[in-house]
């Protein structure tokens, strides 16, 4: 059969490359090779276009400042309690809610942004920086809307909001249990002496109970209770106090990714910028999205997607070591609040009786580390500097949000049998030992869990060493 002319037309004004021949995986390797060797180009590409007010889904995940609203679950009472039984008590360890930065934050807050906010104005006019028309304008009306030193560390008007709409719907969740008046027998509360985590707890009263004035006893100080991280000499030494225990942290934060990060940000804004002028940016970013979370945060324009996920991975390490599986010290500290859990539903469960629900109000080196002692969210290989998982199941802009909180159920199904269910930031989370994803047994719950009675504080962190 003849090739047609049209056809031979065709081919003639083509040249003819020949290919070895491959195998699949060969292509696959040659595919991805490409891919990497064009990566830079995109990116660059991506930041240069990025609008962040043209995004209908911005990045929201910012480790330990990222919102509550945004990132909790919503559990429902099937969630916590078995079909024919009845919840019988609630332990309840809440992190406080949003709130304003330190002192250190607020002060750079205060001095930085207003004149970074004039200097990005200026280099735009003057056809510097790469920021859309609805970013320079969202930037152009920004403001620090009363921030001063006086709030620093304070609850904000969201971390009521917070707490309150947390309690109301953990008493939906299981009203026959919460839904009833103030007793100092029936609910006990505790809270660290802190402005932050009184006036969580009170506004948790306040959603379960109208009424934010009940029954608190006064905060003890030191807490070895629900803040063990204080009063713990060998966490203070091998970590707080050791600067070797931010290694990795240190080590990505002087690495390409987060040198490329500062490089398109001063891009984006059209001004040089140094790593700590970055930390400023990132936290008027984050801390704002928190106290507002509806609104478009101003100085997150300076950021795109990606440059978020770097900052966020620095975080991790962070607290990845410092409150987290980086150091074993930190799990063993962490057993008061489980020895006191484990102590309350005992005592239900072998008929000596106790109160509905037990709220402890306290920071997030407390609720962290009794993640890390329950197992939760461990990777298979440590984080490291070098080796960014990007599904990692360690991610505090999940698991160690703003009002992040940890909230066991005890439950009785008849016959003697009772169930543990827990759920963090009201999303149901699986126990190791336990054969359903719901939660446990008491037998599970105990052969699991029930060694961890045993909580010697001054001995695990030698505090009694002269």
């Amino acid at each position: 059969m003849e090739t047609s002319d049209a056809y031979q037309h065709s081919t003639a004004q083509q040249p003819i490359v020949c290919f070895p021949q491959m195998g699949h995986r060969t292509y696959l390797l040659l595919v991805v090779l490409v891919m990497a060797a064009l990566e830079p180009l995109v990116q660059g590409q991506r930041a240069e276009n990025y609008c962040f007010t043209d995004d209908p889904d911005p990045y929201v995940k910012f480790s330990t400042k990222t919102a509550y609203t945004l990132a909790r679950g919503n559990f429902t009472h099937d969630d916590l309690v078995p079909q024919g039984c009845e919840a019988r008590q609630a332990w309840h360890m809440v992190r406080h809610g949003t709130r304003y930065p330190s002192e250190d934050e607020t002060a750079a807050l205060i001095v930085l942004l207003p004149m970074l906010q004039a200097r990005t104005l200026v280099a735009h006019q003057e056809g510097e920086g790469e920021l859309c028309e609805g970013d320079l304008k969202l930037l152009k009306n920004w403001g620090l809307g009363g921030l001063n030193m006086s709030w620093s560390w304070v609850l904000s008007p969201q971390g009521h909001l917070d707490l309150e709409g947390l309690s109301t719907r953990y008493k939906k969740a299981i009203p026959q249990l919460l839904d009833q008046p103030f007793t100092k027998e029936s609910f006990k509360f505790r809270h660290t002496a802190t402005q932050r985590t009184e006036a969580s707890a009170r506004s948790y009263a306040q959603g379960l109970f109208g009424n934010s004035e009940v029954y608190m006893p006064s905060p003890l100080n030191p807490d070895p209770l629900i803040r063990f991280f204080e009063v713990c000499n060998n966490y203070q030494t091998q970590v707080v106090n050791n600067p070797e225990a931010t290694r990795e942290k240190q080590l990505y934060q002087k690495g390409e990714k987060m040198a490329a990060v500062v490089a398109r940000v001063s891009r984006r804004l059209g001004v040089t910028l140094a790593f700590k002028d970055l930390e400023v940016l990132y936290n008027a970013c984050r801390y704002s999205k928190a106290w507002d979370p509806p609104a478009a945060a101003a100085w997150c324009v300076a950021f795109t997607p990606d440059d978020l996920k770097v900052m966020e991975y620095w975080e991790d390490l962070h607290y990845y070591y410092t409150n987290g599986y980086g150091h074993p010290i930190i799990n063993k500290m962490a057993c008061p609040p489980m020895q006191d859990l484990i102590q309350h539903f005992s005592a239900v469960v072998e008929g000596r009786g106790g109160p509905s629900g037990v709220f402890y109000f306290t920071h997030m080196d407390a609720v962290i580390p009794v993640m890390t002692r329950l197992g939760l969210y461990k990777d298979s290989a440590p984080l490291t500097h070098d080796h960014e998982d990007p599904e990692r199941l360690w991610r505090t802009s999940s698991h160690g949000i703003f009002a992040t909180n940890l909230a066991f159920t005890l439950s009785s199904c008849g016959a003697g049998e009772w169930w543990v269910s827990l759920a963090m930031s009201e999303q149901v989370v699986a126990l190791g030992g336990c054969a359903s994803p719901l939660g446990c047994t008491w037998e599970e719950f105990i052969a699991t869990y029930g060694n961890q009675q045993q909580c010697d504080l001054d001995a695990v962190c030698n505090n009694n060493s002269v």
